[in-house]
């Protein structure tokens, strides 16, 4: 189904509907399904944009969205009627659209929809209720709804009810863009309009479009959030070290050693995924050597590093504050398989380090499975290896959990918050 108006161009809410039936039921990432949209490519920049925040706003109320419909439909619709409505409601309950464009553009949506054109009447009575009394229905609701159920309890398990709680808040704000830096982050910050928060790291909290920044072209700085740049600050100095980064796509960890003079191994079994870092590389003016291979079974040659890099694979459910699609696409079913590759490539690692090398473990995950249980596991089958923690003064701002960095996403919430993550790093004992 074409979602177009009268004058036969593609819309952004039309194109807002296509792309969250996608991630609802297909399980598409938000920009996979957007980047392969034509539709989406047909639209001008700000048009793109409006989509784009139609779709994530939508992702990141869903939950109450839904208690507001459900109380002004008898039974559930179909999907694509659901969605208009979705979107529908999210301009009116969230991003404040003037109420008759709401309501008449969803409408104009399923006017013309061969199979879903008698909805149109249903469409309009709902959304029209819902800007008379679904402001009130949304506040009667909880953050939380917005989670998946087993996400939510399980994080109510393992950091408790209150640090549960701020995490749902956060999924309700759009985060602001943080950059890496090669040099001058105190100068890059005044060019550009943001705030150093440590290390390299500058954020901007009103960036717009990322190529046309100062800087970006010439190669000054990458896209990398905070959370992401800490396993490496962590090693501290690898000038001149070898260093595998064993699941390296799509690099930001890789170019932030490249540019603290580390020689670099980066393997990533994505040809796509790789050839981006490999652009990144050359954008940037560093190197590193790029092995587009599996990083189990990848052959070293017998070559063994100084530090080992695994940002294993994962659910990703720490990125939820940046990909809002990120909660829909996991079940607890497919769990047991991330912990399984996650175990294997733990072991493969070992086999690639050096002696007196350092092993540096990382999730982007707010999931225990992923992270402190792994380790463990990891300990009481390697017993010849310990835990170097994580004790000194300058990591005291973020979580200290066990020797381990365990960050929440409203932490530093000040500031702007971060991605969750958990990092570990690991040794032979002497």
């Amino acid at each position: 189904m074409n979602y177009k108006n009268n004058t036969d161009k593609p819309t952004s809410r039309g194109v807002a509907v296509r792309a969250l039936g996608r991630i609802l039921s297909a399980g598409e990432l938000l920009e996979e399904t957007l980047s392969g949209n034509r539709q989406f490519s047909e639209l001008e920049p700000r048009d793109r944009a409006f989509a784009r925040l139609l779709v994530s706003t939508t992702l990141r109320h869903l939950g109450q969205i839904d208690k507001v419909i459900s109380g002004f439909v008898s039974r559930t619709p179909p999907e694509f009627v659901m969605n208009v409505l979705r979107i529908g409601a999210a301009q009116t309950l969230v991003l404040g659209t003037a109420d008759h464009a709401a309501v008449g553009e969803s409408v104009d949506l399923v006017k013309t929809h061969r199979k879903y054109g008698k909805f149109s009447g249903l469409i309009n009575a709902v959304l029209r209720k819902i800007t008379q009394t679904g402001r009130t229905k949304m506040a009667q609701s909880a953050p939380r709804d917005n989670i998946p159920a087993w996400i939510y309890k399980s994080w109510e398990r393992s950091f408790g009810r209150g640090e549960a709680r701020q995490m749902a808040l956060e999924y309700l704000k759009v985060p602001p863009l943080d950059i890496t830096v090669k040099s001058d982050p105190e100068g890059w910050a005044e060019k550009l309009s943001g705030e150093v928060v440590f290390g390299k790291t500058v954020r901007l909290k009103n960036a717009g479009r990322i190529p046309e920044l100062e800087g970006f072209e010439d190669g000054e700085w990458w896209v990398q959030d905070l959370s992401s740049t800490l396993p490496v600050l962590s090693m501290g100095d690898v000038t001149g070290k070898r260093v595998l980064d064993m699941c390296a796509a799509p690099g930001g960890k890789t170019l932030q050693l490249a540019s603290a003079g580390a020689k670099v191994t980066a393997l990533d079994r994505s040809g796509p995924r790789l050839k981006l870092l490999q652009e990144n590389l050359k954008r940037t003016q560093l190197s590193a050597t790029l092995h587009e291979t599996d990083a189990v079974s990848w052959d070293n040659g017998g070559e063994l590093f100084d530090i080992v890099l695994l940002d294993a694979p994962c659910s990703a459910t720490g990125t939820y504050r940046r990909h809002p699609d990120v909660l829909h696409h996991k079940s607890h079913g497919q769990m047991g398989e991330l912990i399984k590759l996650q175990r294997r490539l733990i072991f493969s690692a070992v086999e690639k380090l050096r002696p007196d090398g350092l092993l540096v473990y990382c999730t982007c995950s707010l999931q225990v499975e992923e992270g402190e249980d792994q380790i463990d596991h990891f300990l009481q089958k390697k017993n010849d290896f310990e835990v170097i923690r994580f004790s000194d003064e300058k990591w005291r701002e973020f979580g200290n959990s066990g020797g381990y960095l365990r960050l929440l996403p409203h932490q530093i919430r000040e500031k702007g918050g971060l991605d969750g993550f958990f990092i570990a790093r690991l040794s032979r004992k002497n």
